[in-house]
């Protein structure tokens, strides 16, 4: 598919957004304001990476996707050395203390340019009722992979996953050792109604890309986790070995997992 005709079938899709994640059974996540914010950062598309939306860059041979951000916390100030993680990324004014990395890319915009890759979305996660008891439902959606770029002051390019970028609080392992098997699905989010409106869940709460589990989420971790304190002890932290200053630009990408597909591609 050409950018062109990319670019048609996600104007199509948004107009209804009828592939938004859905499940009627699942608990949805508490009401939140929505509100919208216009993409600033321009870090600069890489060669192959054509921009459709604003913000949203996407390379078709590769099924990825790219947007900028910024590292959101700062782990490594001595006082606070500690800094527990519960989304991996969010958009401004929602939850940065506890996000590695904030974009000003709406969600829906993501999920836009993933339906024009081919995507599927699926649904986020969630709790339902089974008798007496409450269960975890894991989301669904197509498999993709998710990596930060980071560049350091002589211009050399370093790549990771953001499991690299989180360690468990007690084994200091990084969340792709201690949770092997997971990773993230593109859920879709869903479609509300807000004030009178139907909306794109995702863009109120800032719930882009989740590690535990608020179900909001456009990109989900597979594995159920509870944002509850006293349902579930909060165990994920920034590896401050790893994860840069707070403010240090990030060009996040998005693949929809194909087998010898490689987003280091340019």
């Amino acid at each position: 598919m050409r950018a062109s005709s990319a670019i048609c079938v996600l104007a199509a899709a948004m107009l209804g957004f009828g592939c938004c994640g859905t499940d009627r059974s699942v608990t949805p996540a508490p009401d939140t304001d929505v509100t919208g914010s216009e993409p600033t950062l321009r870090q600069g598309a890489a060669a192959g990476f054509v921009e459709i939306l604003p913000g949203v860059r996407i390379n078709e041979a590769l099924r990825t996707l790219e947007f900028d951000a910024v590292v959101a916390m700062d782990c490594h100030h001595p006082e606070t050395p500690d800094v527990y993680l519960e989304v991996i990324c969010c958009t401004p004014d929602t939850r940065e203390h506890e996000s590695l990395v904030v974009t000003t890319v709406p969600p829906s915009s993501i999920h836009a340019g993933l339906l024009a890759l081919g995507g599927k979305p699926g649904r986020p996660g969630g709790w339902r009722r089974a008798g007496e008891t409450v269960e975890p439902v894991a989301p669904e959606g197509d498999r993709v992979r998710v990596w930060f770029i980071t560049s350091t002051t002589d211009g050399e390019r370093t790549m990771q996953e953001p499991e690299h970028w989180i360690v468990q609080r007690e084994t200091r392992q990084p969340l792709m050792t201690a949770m092997p098997g997971s990773g993230w699905v593109f859920a879709g989010s869903r479609m509300r109604d807000f004030r009178g409106r139907r909306v794109y869940d995702a863009d109120g709460t800032g719930q882009l890309i989740g590690l535990h589990t608020f179900g909001s989420e456009t990109i989900a971790w597979t594995r159920v986790e509870s944002p509850e304190a006293s349902v579930q002890e909060p165990l994920w932290l920034a590896n401050a070995d790893v994860v840069p200053e707070i403010g240090t630009p990030v060009t996040v990408r998005v693949s929809l997992e194909l087998d010898g597909a490689s987003p280091l591609s340019d």
